[in-house]
């Protein structure tokens, strides 16, 4: 078992989104996205659940767009391409667990 202090490795940029690698091992990956006011980040298909830790997020996916805000987790299915994006005015952190690879 590892242990990981996530928050501490929490970092911002201006030029574009941040994404932490917080742990990865097998085929599962622990990601933290952090990203300012107006930014987003397109990822590749593949079952991602993102749970917001503080901020809100827009997640577009296929034809459906939701926002979710910090406590609220949405799940990604296999085959779909999808868009992360801060849906708020302050800065996004938010815990994606997704494959690894």
């Amino acid at each position: 078992m590892d242990v990981v202090q996530a928050i501490g490795k929490v970092r911002f940029a201006s030029a574009r989104p941040q994404r932490v690698h917080v742990s990865r091992n097998g085929a599962c990956a622990v990601e933290l996205l952090c990203m300012e006011a107006g930014q987003e980040a397109k990822v590749t298909a593949g079952p991602w659940t993102y749970y917001v830790v503080m901020g809100a997020a827009r997640i577009a996916a296929g034809r459906r767009a939701e926002r979710i805000a910090a406590g609220e987790a949405a799940v990604t299915g296999p085959d779909e391409v999808h868009t992360l994006a801060n849906a708020g005015e302050g800065r996004l952190v938010c815990l994606a667990v997704g494959p690894s690879g």
